[in-house]
């Protein structure tokens, strides 16, 4: 296998100086000295092979200077995240590792874009893809999307084994970011929650898409609530109330009232997670007093997906859960307050409630429990 690839390798770096033959290699030399040198044995366990390059003699064959070399080099490290024997010679020049075919491929898809005047540290406002690709996956992979990701022209695409959501991410000019989403309600509320602006279409496999990202610290951020919310969204509260509820007895009334704490325990902190520790009307953000409050009542559920649905519940201030839990008060489709007729205006006054009040970022999924509300449980 390694004389096949050390004819892939010396055919992909010919034009960069003459072959030297090693006991476990080779070397490249250019008139400047040695160029690179690339290891088939000997080197840290999983890794087919090993490869050195020297900045000093590579960047004058590329036409390029030394710090892009050392960097483009070290980018490629971080692609791979392999580490390699580092003794002797092999510890003189920077170097990266490589462990399986598609590795190779991937590197000398690199190698022949680096070599051709492409993939250089950014210059002139155009993102370097090399970096941007390399720093955008750790920040998929940090957030949670942890399936390897594939292309798609510019784009990269990730999904994760903890929901069944995926997105796709571009670089642009000036260390910006495009973000598209296979849903449309998951991407408009990662949207509203980083305050960036979301556009929608009908169809297509990224119904809804955000034209640009400030910065790498912004996407990172993006990316985590990307991947919070997607969990939340793919039912990650059912299967946590199955984990802890399995088992609990239920047959007497005492016994469904300790499953059913279980599961408004549960309920409580997606809500929390959802709607980022904040009331959902008034914005106060002293979690310890906010209530998490069905739209739907638990016993009135069809099933656990309906009562630990996350879009079936606001994370409420405590005299808001009380009167919206007793039908007082509910919330029209565009979120704006409605106060039942048997409240007086000196008493919502006395209760503080104020009429301009509004329910924040709703969307679709919110609006069918909104209308079992003010059907059933508000005092219209």
């Amino acid at each position: 296998m390694s004389a096949s690839i050390e004819n892939t390798l010396r055919t992909a770096f010919a034009q960069i100086g003459s072959y030297q033959k090693l006991a476990n290699g080779f070397r490249l030399h250019s008139p400047l000295g040695q160029t690179c040198a690339v290891y088939f044995s000997g080197n840290e366990p999983g890794n087919m092979v090993e490869i050195g390059f020297s900045p000093k003699a590579l960047a004058p064959a590329l036409g390029r200077m030394e710090r892009e070399v050392a960097e483009w080099v070290n980018q490629q490290a971080a692609r791979t995240g392999r580490a390699r024997t580092i003794s002797g010679l092999r510890g003189t020049y920077p170097g990266l590792a490589l462990g399986s075919n598609r590795e190779l491929k991937e590197f000398l898809e690199e190698w022949s874009r680096f070599e051709q005047g492409q993939g250089a540290p950014a210059r002139n406002g155009t993102p370097d893809s090399v970096l941007s690709a390399s720093r955008i996956e750790k920040a998929a992979s940090d957030a949670g999307f942890d399936l390897t990701p594939t292309r798609d022209g510019s784009w990269l695409v990730f999904r994760s084994t903890a929901f069944p959501y995926a997105l796709r991410v571009s670089p642009q000019p000036d260390d910006r970011y495009r973000v598209g989403f296979s849903d449309t309600p998951w991407g408009q509320r990662v949207a509203e929650d980083c305050a960036v602006a979301i556009m929608a279409e009908e169809g297509g496999p990224w119904p809804a898409e955000v034209d640009s990202i400030a910065g790498y610290d912004n996407l990172h951020r993006f990316l985590h609530r990307a991947a919070a919310l997607a969990r939340l969204l793919g039912g990650e509260g059912v299967e946590q109330f199955r984990l802890a509820s399995q088992g609990l007895p239920s047959s007497t009334e005492a016994e469904r009232l300790v499953v059913q704490r279980v599961g408004q325990g549960i309920f409580r902190q997606l809500l929390i997670e959802f709607w980022q520790g904040r009331c959902a009307v008034t914005g106060l953000d002293l979690v310890p007093l906010l209530r998490a409050s069905h739209i739907k009542p638990w016993a009135k559920c069809d099933s656990d997906s309906e009562r630990l649905d996350v879009f079936n519940g606001l994370l409420l201030a405590p005299h808001l859960d009380a009167l919206f839990d007793d039908g007082w008060i509910s919330f029209a489709d565009d979120g704006a307050l409605l106060l039942s007729s048997g409240l007086t205006t000196e008493q919502s006054a006395l209760l503080g409630i104020h009429p301009d009040w509004k329910l924040a970022r709703l969307v679709d999924q919110h609006r069918g429990y909104l209308d079992y509300h003010r059907q059933v449980i508000f005092r219209s």
